[in-house]
């Protein structure tokens, strides 16, 4: 592929990425906005049912749970498609109008705030949502490992993913967040500029997604026979797979932990540092720096430590910095404990942007080992059914973040009067990440590398290309 065709398939990483951010960060925002901070109504009913459960969290889980089961089928039945487009191209074409409509519509509930329509709703446009994001991101990252089939070409191939997405992926947030607040003050209301931020973002979610099927030519990539075993047989051998399986608890804390730290900024800007949302936007801007050195460095570092331990140390470095945010005390702008909230909180975010530049690029060469492993032992490339049986194991992880997170706003606060649910999501979240290191400690990449070495030996030893 030439350099312009593999930039046009980095582009939709952080197109889907754009969808999965108004869903997860500017959602939450929007049902379960700041108490007596904003003027947004909660649109659904408050209150825990069930010892945990909140009406936002139960929408989410439900949409996870869908999400999941969805996953190993579109997984098993991309590795088997003929289709002239392309076994994966198909399949991101049914896929990216859906993904990009639903994830708009949450922002246009029918009901009045808190009724049980609104529920309903939420929870339909939810599970939608997530399907087609499974039909399109499932085939997308299966042609990774087909795209890029040496595993320097893959960090490669993944650190052009940051390079590419992550200067959108960091200024999303404070741009939404800056725009909301400037129509907050302009008088056209938070939720009228909210409606017009997710309607700009879709858009533009939209031409990034499409980019890769106008790009990726699937006939000149290598011709790996499709699968043909039955899909239970097919579910079966990957879920046995224990290395794969040491990996995907791994991830499951991951994603619990990352997955409530990302929609924290606006909380943290309103509720503990007692200022406005144009000051969270300025707050999101400190990822950048790191950020950029770690995508930088990202190679050198994989090619010093090793896939593994460079996960490892960053994820391991991500939970002290989250832990960290349990130091804070809600004060307003000058008070006593002023300065030190802002040190701590830009300090945290400060150093989060390099070990999040460090996850957008390694596990995808983590789960490359794993595919080729695979392909040595069965013959066969099955990429999408093991991306299927990540999102199977993951997807859910995804929702239930969302359920701890609400339950900790809905039980213990998310107010200036009552801020304790905002103060402990950084630690919950930390101790997640901390977990997941250990558990990405355990992975046996040595043994996964030499069973999978036939693979790498008949692919292109001239290393990533430019």
């Amino acid at each position: 592929m030439t350099s312009q065709q593999r930039v046009g398939y980095a582009l939709g990483n952080a197109g889907f990425q754009i969808t999965n951010h108004i869903v997860v960060a500017m959602g939450i925002y929007y049902y379960l906005p700041p108490g007596d901070v904003v003027d947004l109504t909660p649109q659904l009913a408050a209150g825990v049912f069930l010892g945990l459960f909140t009406a936002y969290g139960l929408a989410r889980l439900v949409g996870g749970i869908v999400d999941s089961l969805a996953d190993p089928l579109v997984g098993h039945y991309c590795d088997r498609s003929r289709s002239p487009w392309g076994r994966r191209r198909s399949f991101m074409i049914y896929g990216i109008a859906p993904m990009v409509a639903f994830a708009a519509l949450l922002f246009w509930p029918p009901g009045e705030p808190g009724s049980q329509l609104n529920f309903v709703y939420l929870t339909i446009v939810l599970s939608l949502y997530f399907v087609f994001f499974t039909v399109y991101v499932g085939p997308y990252l299966a042609l990774l490992p087909e795209i890029a089939r040496s595993e320097a070409d893959r960090v490669g191939l993944s650190r052009l993913f940051a390079i590419v997405g992550l200067p959108v992926l960091v200024l999303l947030g404070p741009a939404w967040q800056l725009f909301v607040g400037w129509g907050r003050s302009a008088g056209m209301g938070s939720e009228y500029s909210l409606r017009i931020a997710v309607s700009a973002l879709s858009v533009l979610a939209f031409a990034m997604c499409l980019a890769p099927i106008l790009s990726v030519d699937e006939r000149k990539l290598p011709n790996t026979p499709p699968e043909d075993l039955s899909l239970r047989r097919a579910v079966g051998l990957t879920i046995r797979n224990r290395p794969f399986l040491l990996y995907l608890f791994a991830q499951i804390f991951f994603i619990l932990g990352v997955t409530m730290a990302q929609p924290l900024v606006p909380y943290l800007a309103e509720v503990v540092l007692g200022r406005g949302l144009e000051f969270a936007s300025l707050l999101g801007l400190l990822n950048i720096p790191l950020g950029i050195v770690g995508f930088v460095y990202a190679q050198r570092v994989v090619a010093r430590l090793g896939p593994k331990w460079t996960i490892v140390s960053s994820v391991a470095t991500l939970g002290v910095l989250l832990c960290l945010l349990g130091l804070l005390d809600p004060d307003v702008p000058g008070g006593p404990r002023d300065a030190t909230n802002l040190v701590i909180v830009c300090g945290v975010l400060l150093g989060m942007g390099a070990a999040v530049a460090v996850f957008l690029i390694v596990p995808h060469v983590i789960i490359g080992q794993l595919i080729d492993r695979d392909e040595a032992q069965t013959g066969a490339n099955r990429s999408a059914m093991y991306f299927g049986a990540q999102g199977l194991f993951t997807k859910w992880a995804f929702a239930a973040s969302a359920t701890i997170m609400s339950f900790l706003f809905v039980q213990y606060g998310n107010s200036r009067s009552d801020p304790e649910g905002v103060l402990l999501v950084g630690p919950v979240a930390g101790v997640l990440s901390l977990v997941a290191a250990v558990l990405y400690a355990l992975y046996p990449e040595g043994q996964v590398l030499r069973e999978g070495r036939s693979v790498h030996e008949s692919n292109d030893p001239a290393g990533p290309a430019t």
